[in-house]
């Protein structure tokens, strides 16, 4: 086989020696990749549902920085860098025209629509009925009738139409209709049907007509108005009409009218997501969601209206009679006119799908759109406009959790900071001020000056963390500054089921200082399970700013990653570490988050939830990966920017004269890192799936090589750069200009463990991407992230993981990492910790060529057949790896060309257990393994030795 590169292991989690969160107080980051639909030079259109998610309204975006990309003949560039002037979503686009089937009269008008699933209909005048309309072929329908078709609904099982000649016109599939005529033959103008079939059609002078397993009723009048819509929901029919006539039935047969002492012709109603909502011809508009409550939102001034849908109960749409459209994304709190020409004057508008509007105009037009966001920047294109396809980047940061903008209700339960104010007072997060090497923002404690209640800032920590029953030394640092505090004095403790341990800050001064105290937790018998520990921080009078707060085990070190990872890490001795706890790059961190100290990590909301976030420095995990001797592998997520790449190279290699030099410089690094390091590499990925197609990805990974290659700095540390394509590509080929690619290896424990590691790296090896301008000799694929998982019945053992991460190392594999498990599981982290060290150990250079000795019909339930070797050497040593995939213990010997007298033997059990270490007496010694164990050889070989 060819050369490795080395086995390491890969990082995804950022643990932290610090037991508090939010430590410094960053502010909440929101980040979108959008792609464009249309535009011109300021302006431009995204899809609603995509900019929305459910969760950012109109005006979100507003002031947000803007970055757009778009693809040139010269690969992606940068378009345009501006901020964001308006942000509007559910803004009806342009209309396309849906193509009519040819046997359609002319110029005949659609008057409703309705739909069943994916199925839509359309009918209008002449008894006009179209099957069909949003999907691929429309189709013209007989109805049986030529009277004009007025209104039109369905449940699960059944289309019902109502006539201007009193008809009622059914079909329970949209293709075959059928007619019932009503007694008195007078105009209907709307129709609802119910869960159970029962139709209700509504007209003139309070006329009602039910319909129920084919027969039809004629109900005497509630009111002599004019009735105009009816809308089906909840149990409940909702009819309405002139002079504010509102009535309700629940079965269709017996009426209620509802006083809203409103005197308006009520024009149109809709039911979704559980509530009704009503429009008058003069904008007034009122939402239930029974039925029997309404409420009155915030009217539509200056038009009169037409129409009304619903997108959900905060999101609604409003046509005009001069044909725009008029939402609102706060549940009728407010209104904005859309500003896009759509191109067609509509009359009737219906709901197609999620995101869709489906328009009809009085000529006989008919129209789709999509539902788009509207994105209004605050400087123009020099040239040009922007494209379809072109790329747009949002970031927008804020100290708390907006008040405007967010369209679901931000619950203030879990929406909060884990940081909680007691007392008399009250705390601001301060954006664009903080402690030297404290992030970007601060925290603002002030007191209301009562000395019988000061103001406390306060914070639950984790007590599993905690031994408990001993006495446990914690160190408490932060950084203090203070304003008309009387005594200069901070107070800052624990409180428990113990007495309060801590102490007073003196002389706090009016200039940030950092503030240092050793604190002793009591040992409890039984410890503090079910138990509150609190770290407190009080102000009596005036205001105390704080920032960079850590709490952790007295040999934690604030600006290093956990001592315990170290401590994994530099036992496992990786040649790479693949350190994805950066987020550079990330939808989730705020740009060059990964330059700030540990701890200053910016939370995000997800959802509507409040999510403190930990992400690692790119200093201490370089020194992490410094203290181990191996090379860095960085990720590199779709977010980043070409300058967030040039920074990163600055900090990288930049002398301490230059900004991020000396920002390196202050973080304890003097010389430049790369000179630390044998090799970097630079994995490009896009896990948010910002780029849709495969030419974008490619063309992303070239854009953040030739960024770097433009560096002042790259000349001299090009040699060591290793650049890695880590994208996923649909048609199986890579065309990028990266030194590799790289995929993860994922795979579970089953039944049959002899065929785990064959099948595992087969499924592995089909989403490999072909590299047509490289031999795979030359083109190794990189496993980015090795991950194996117990099953049910199954538990992982050691033997299992090292023989998947070794079965294709120097055949189409380069490399391995091995992927630390997302748990604190104390067994499968000795698996991981003695497998990842094991495989670090073993892969060197050049593959060695091995043959089992055994019959060619082995059962495969023998022993021996379970026994796999795996062998590696270099200039310096050679390596074999033994592990055995059986239930039963097995003894082997190995026949080689290589004396192996006097290798160092080292054993372990399946549960990754050290068992031994000793030395081969002869080279022709019985090696023994336990099920589900492995044995490392290690021989060095003596200088000048083949």
């Amino acid at each position: 086989g060819f050369q490795s590169a080395g086995a390491g292991i890969s990082l995804d989690q950022a643990l932290s020696g610090n037991l508090i969160e939010d430590a410094s107080f960053e502010p909440l980051v929101f980040r979108q990749a959008l792609t464009i639909y249309s535009g011109d030079e300021t302006t431009l259109t995204v899809s609603s549902q995509e900019a929305g998610q459910g969760l950012y309204g109109d005006g979100f975006f507003n002031q947000a920085s803007a970055r757009v990309m778009t693809l040139s003949e010269n690969g992606l560039v940068l378009k345009k860098t501006a901020r964001v002037q308006h942000y509007g979503i559910n803004r009806v686009g342009v209309f396309q025209p849906v193509i009519l089937p040819g046997d359609m009269p002319d110029e005949l008008a659609f008057l409703d629509f309705t739909s069943q699933d994916d199925v839509s209909v359309g009918v209008g005048e002449q008894g006009l009925i179209v099957r069909n309309l949003t999907g691929q072929a429309t189709e013209v329908m007989d109805s049986r009738t030529t009277a004009d078709l007025t209104g039109v609904t369905a449940n699960e099982q059944l289309f019902a139409a109502c006539s201007a000649a009193g008809e009622l016109v059914l079909s329970e599939d949209g293709e075959t209709w059928t007619i019932l005529p009503t007694p008195d033959q007078q105009p209907l103008s709307a129709v609802a049907v119910s869960d159970r079939s029962v139709i209700v059609a509504v007209g003139a002078s309070g006329r009602m007509v039910v319909g129920f397993s084919g027969v039809v009723s004629v109900l005497s009048p509630v009111t002599q108005a004019d009735l105009t819509d009816i809308a089906y929901g909840s149990g409940t029919f909702v009819a309405i009409g002139r002079r504010g006539v509102l009535l309700t039935s629940t079965n269709g047969l017996i009426w209620r009218q509802n006083d809203l002492d409103e005197q308006d012709d009520w024009q149109a109603i809709d039911f979704r997501d559980g509530h009704f909502v009503l429009l008058s011809r003069t904008g007034k508009i009122y939402a239930s969601a029974d039925a029997a409550r309404f409420t009155a939102l915030a009217p539509v001034t200056g038009t009169l209206c037409r129409d009304i849908v619903m997108l959900s109960r905060q999101q609604m749409v409003v046509l005009d009679e001069a044909g725009e459209f008029l939402i609102s994304n706060d549940t009728g709190q407010s209104w904005q006119l859309s500003g896009i020409e759509t191109g067609m004057h509509s009359r009737v508008i219906d709901l197609a799908g999620k995101d869709k509007i489906l328009s009809a105009g009085s000529d006989g037009q008919l129209g789709l759109a999509g539902l788009v966001a509207e994105i209004q920047l605050d400087s123009a294109l020099r040239s040009g406009q922007y494209m379809a396809g072109d790329l747009i980047f949002l970031e927008k940061i804020s100290p708390d959790v907006p008040e405007q903008g967010l369209i679901q209700p931000v619950d203030p339960e879990s929406c909060v900071s884990p940081w909680i104010l007691y007392g008399a007072g009250r705390t601001e997060r301060i954006q664009d001020e903080a402690a030297p090497s404290g992030g970007q923002a601060c925290l603002r404690l002030q007191s209301a000056g009562r000395s019988d209640q000061p103001a406390i800032l306060s914070q639950a920590i984790d007590t599993r963390l905690l031994t408990s029953s001993l006495n446990e030394v914690l160190q408490v640092s932060l950084w203090l500054r203070q304003q008309d505090v009387a005594d200069r004095t901070v107070q800052v403790w624990l409180s428990g089921p113990f007495g309060p341990v801590g102490t007073a800050f003196t002389n706090v001064g009016s200039a940030w200082k950092k503030f240092t105290y050793a604190l002793v937790v009591p040992g409890r018998p039984g410890g503090y399970a079910g138990q509150e520990i609190r770290l407190n921080i009080s102000a009596a009078d005036g205001t105390v700013w704080a920032d960079s707060v850590f709490l952790g085990h007295i040999d934690q070190s604030q600006d290093l990653l956990d001592r315990s990872l170290q401590e994994q890490v530099l036992s496992i001795r990786p040649s790479v570490i693949r350190l994805d706890i950066l987020g550079l790059g990330s939808k989730n961190r705020l740009s060059g988050g990964w330059a700030q100290p540990m701890h200053a990590d910016n939370p995000i909301l997800d959802g509507t939830c409040w999510v403190s976030q930990r992400n690692a420095s790119l200093h201490a995990a370089l020194e992490l990966t410094r203290a181990s001797s191996a090379s860095p592998w960085l990720v590199i997520d779709s977010y980043a920017s070409e300058g967030d790449l040039l920074n990163l190279l600055a900090y990288l290699a930049a002398p301490i004269s230059e900004p991020f030099g000396k920002l390196r410089q202050e973080q304890g690094m003097v010389m430049p890192w790369v000179q630390s390091f044998e090799r970097v590499y630079l994995e490009i990925c896009d896990r948010q799936e910002v780029f849709s197609q495969d030419r974008l990805k490619s063309e992303y990974v070239n854009l953040v090589i030739r960024t770097i290659s433009q560096s002042p700095y790259y000349r001299q540390i090009k040699s060591k750069l290793v650049f890695v394509d880590g994208m996923q590509y649909g048609d199986g080929v890579m065309l990028s200009r990266a030194d590799y690619h790289a995929s993860d290896l994922d795979g579970v424990v089953r039944d049959n463990r002899l065929a785990l590691s064959e099948l595992t790296v087969q499924a592995y090896l089909d989403q490999i991407p072909r590299n047509p301008e490289k031999p795979a000799a030359d083109f190794p694929e990189l496993i980015r992230a090795l991950r194996l998982s117990d099953s049910a019945m199954q538990p992982l053992r050691l033997a299992e993981l090292v023989d998947v991460a070794l079965f294709d190392i120097g055949q189409q594999s380069g490399l391995v990492n091995l992927a630390r498990p997302q748990t604190e599981d104390s067994r499968q982290l000795a698996i991981w910790q003695a497998g990842a060290s094991v495989v670090s150990q073993a892969v060197l250079g050049s593959p060695l060529q091995i043959r089992p000795v055994q019959p060619d019909d082995t059962d495969t339930t023998d022993p021996r057949a379970a026994v796999r070797l795996y062998g590696f050497s270099d200039s310096r040593q050679v390596t074999l790896v033994l592990t055995n995939l059986s239930d039963l213990a097995a003894t082997c010997q190995l026949i080689s060309e290589i004396d192996l007298a006097g290798a160092a033997m080292t054993t372990y059990d399946e549960h990754g257990q050290l068992l031994g270490q000793q030395r081969l007496r002869r080279s022709g010694s019985k090696i023994s393994l336990l099920p589900g164990g492995v044995v490392l050889l290690t021989l060095s070989r003596p200088g000048g030795q083949p």
